[in-house]
């Protein structure tokens, strides 16, 4: 009887976890779609773009597509995940699980590479004109 509750305490808890995941990928991609539109409508170069808000705007459209198909990724791995759990199917929770892991893996690993690669691309004034 103990085992049967613990394993509905944690399928309850996959559940949330899931719930979770999926919630956290949609509303990633939300702002992810949102920013970009948002950017695209105010990059708007004059006299008066300072050169630090031109390198910023224009870093970003490049970053918003890979965002938004990794989100899209997450949420179709949050959806098997769910019906992993729904189903009690261990293959369906296997490649979630594994694909969880990987996906932490490649996450951490941008991450540090991102640190270690913490360079300043020097930007002259004339590169700048030269993009009006």
């Amino acid at each position: 009887m103990a085992r049967e509750d613990s394993v509905k305490c944690l399928r309850c808890l996959l559940y949330a976890l899931n719930l979770l995941f999926w919630l956290m990928s949609i509303s990633v991609l939300a702002v992810s779609a949102w920013m970009r539109d948002y950017l695209n409508n105010v990059l708007t170069l004059t006299a008066e773009t300072r050169v630090e808000e031109a390198v910023i705007l224009t870093y970003f459209p490049v970053v918003h597509p890979v965002m938004i198909a990794v989100c899209c990724f997450l949420i179709i791995v949050g959806m098997l995940g769910y019906c992993g759990t729904v189903k009690r199917n261990l293959l369906l929770l296997a490649w979630y699980f594994g694909t969880l892991l990987v996906i932490f893996c490649v996450e951490l690993a941008c991450g540090v590479w991102t640190y270690e690669q913490e360079v300043m691309v020097p930007v002259q004034w004339s590169d700048m004109v030269t993009l009006k």
